[in-house]
């Protein structure tokens, strides 16, 4: 009878003891082969949430930059009335007398902005808004133009003959995208409706307005030349303080308003962002060391019991082992036959474990490590109202397998190597005395 033979009949007369080993040593070889890949698929994670979140951030302090590098630049209001006791709220100034804005250093853009109340049908009042649409300001400072844009389009450089109406306005006028309202005598073609709430300027809310060129703006309210307010755009968040004071020193009638809230805005955006990715950083440490840990305990754990179980079976089996001695079988014989069996055990665990692995890897995974989704990633709504974790999407390749397979057997020789050499040492006329 061949050592195969007997190893594997030897397995299979004890089936409730080798059912148990391999039931272990197949979870301990499903974790080996699972945590590798695992860790990919979190590293893959936390490198899409951080490329994520520096996309969003990069956006976003694009956008809160620009406004924080603004500073408005107006009169004091004063009340006074109109001919028809209508009170006048934004005092105008000759674009000409503030030419030295634009000399302050550090100051890339004076844009001039014309703001003047209105009277539709003589019950509403709304404002006739005038930036200039020339393509360096409009592509270089889009901040100007009216935000939240919730129908048809925004204005744009070079338009003539259109206005974005503020929701209030539009529905006041009665129009919609594509209409035509007319605004102190000009026919306007709507191009585009603002949503209510919107953001327009520095600390200008909700602002009921129609939004058009600043020289039609000029013409339909007859102050060619004038404007209510100046954006000066600093070169950097740096300069801004700089060039206020620098405003104030120059033009001392002028009212200086800064971004100070979006400048605030702006550097906490940064600073959550960097913790964020900083907590999944930190997170990705973790899961790699939790990982190495695992791994050594499994790969430990698969050895133990290999070489304890072993040991057992060499010292169960002593009087045996003396029997195949005494009929001529070989110390290599023993060595081998003890080993055959250490490794088919191992190997037939390999087999289920990979099985194991293939099906509940992304589960088993996510049991194992540490989870992105813990610092608010990945988060989905159950059918019951539950925001719970999405497990990583764990692959396991044909090389993991073949890896698999590799460490069972490697992990099964080394295991019973030690047990089956103490067998091959065992003397026969010891062995046949042991009881």
């Amino acid at each position: 009878m061949g050592i195969l033979t007997r190893a594997t009949r030897n397995i299979t007369r004890r089936k409730t003891r080798a059912l148990l080993v391999i039931a272990a040593l197949s979870l301990a070889l499903a974790m080996l082969i699972i945590l590798p890949p695992s860790i990919t698929a979190n590293q893959e994670a936390a490198q899409k949430v951080i490329d994520d979140l520096t996309a969003d951030v990069e956006k976003q302090a694009l956008k809160l930059n620009m406004v924080a590098t603004q500073i408005d630049c107006y009169l004091p209001i004063v009340l006074s009335f109109d001919s028809n006791t209508r009170p006048i709220l934004y005092p105008l100034m000759n674009v000409t007398d503030y030419a030295g804005l634009s000399l302050i250093p550090d100051v890339t853009a004076v844009i001039p902005i014309l703001r003047q109340d209105q009277w539709a049908q003589d019950e509403y009042l709304y404002d006739v808004y005038g930036i200039p649409l020339d393509a360096s300001f409009v592509d270089g400072f889009p901040s100007i133009l009216p935000s939240n844009i919730t129908a048809g389009r925004n204005l744009q450089a070079g338009d003539r003959g259109v206005v974005v109406l503020q929701e209030i306005v539009a529905n006041q006028f009665g129009v919609d995208v594509g209409g035509t309202v007319n605004i102190l005598g000009q026919n306007f073609k709507v191009v585009g409706i603002q949503g209510r709430g919107s953001y327009q300027g520095l600390n200008q809310y909700n602002v009921t307005a129609a939004y058009m060129s600043l020289e039609e703006a000029q013409t339909i309210t007859n102050t060619t030349g004038q404007a209510t307010t100046f954006h000066v755009f600093a070169n950097s968040i740096d300069n801004v303080g700089a060039i206020a004071n620098n405003i104030k020193a120059a033009y001392p009638s002028l009212r200086v308003e800064l971004a100070t809230s979006v400048i605030n805005e702006a550097l906490d955006l940064q600073s959550r962002a960097n913790n964020r990715m900083q907590e999944v950083q930190n997170t990705m440490n973790q899961i790699q060391s939790t990982a190495i840990v695992e791994i050594s305990l499994v790969v430990a754990a698969q050895g133990a019991i290999i070489l304890l179980i072993m040991l057992y079976t060499v010292r169960e089996r002593t009087r045996e082992i003396g029997i195949l001695k005494a009929i001529g079988a070989s110390n290599t014989t023993i060595l081998g036959q003890f080993m055959l069996e250490g490794v088919l055990l191992s190997l037939i665990a390999g087999i289920i474990g990979i099985a194991i692995g293939i099906v509940v890897a992304s589960p088993l995974a996510y049991l194992l490590l540490p989870h992105l989704n813990q610092i608010g990633f990945d988060l989905i709504l159950t059918e019951e109202g539950i925001l719970t974790s999405v497990p990583p999407a764990v692959t396991i390749t044909p090389q993991l397998i073949l890896l698999g397979v590799g460490a069972a057997l490697l992990l099964g020789a080394l295991g019973s190597l030690y047990p089956a050499w103490r067998a091959a040492r065992i003397r026969p006329a010891e062995a046949m005395r042991y009881e």
